[in-house]
């Protein structure tokens, strides 16, 4: 996942099809909350987060078990508590990365009934956009540039915007 406007994000997408058709190489997909989760060591649930601002978030729930990572649903943007009741069922310990773990700390901490860690320090470094981005290509997760596509959590503010008229 790209961070940035959705313009930005549209034109560094046009950039990456570009290479591809240039050079008749593939490429892999790998979302910032993906290369968060591959941060944590041990095996549990994993939350990565990122803050979207006014209590909202945008997140994806993984889960490790011998240093393997699973996607345990679409990623998507909502709120801090909706989020939460969703955790509320995971038995496992639950790992949190990215911003909104430290963010939301006494918040996550005073719901929620599991053994919970926090990666304070972590980001998703290019290390880590790396180890996923290997993993995807050896499991031929591959993309072209007629199929790699921007995902967006959240509408435009356009598209709310008229969607509120």
């Amino acid at each position: 996942m790209v961070h940035g406007s959705f313009t930005g994000i549209r034109i560094g997408l046009s950039t990456i099809k570009a290479f591809c058709d240039i050079t008749a190489k593939p490429c892999v997909a790998v979302s910032a909350l993906e290369a968060l989760a591959y941060t944590v060591e041990d095996d549990g649930y994993i939350c990565s987060m990122i803050d979207a601002k006014h209590s909202n978030l945008y997140y994806g729930i993984f889960e490790k078990n011998a240093n393997k990572i699973t996607k345990l649903c679409d990623f998507a943007f909502d709120n801090i508590e909706n989020l939460l009741l969703r955790l509320n069922n995971l038995k496992k310990k639950i790992f949190f990365v990215g911003n909104c773990g430290i963010l939301y700390k006494d918040m996550i901490k005073s719901y929620l009934k599991n053994e919970i860690f926090f990666a304070e320090d972590l980001s998703a470094s290019s290390k880590y956009v790396g180890i996923v981005a290997f993993d995807k290509f050896n499991l031929g997760e591959i993309l072209t540039s007629d199929t790699l596509n921007a995902m967006y959590l959240k509408k435009s503010n356009a598209e709310e915007r008229n969607t509120n008229l």
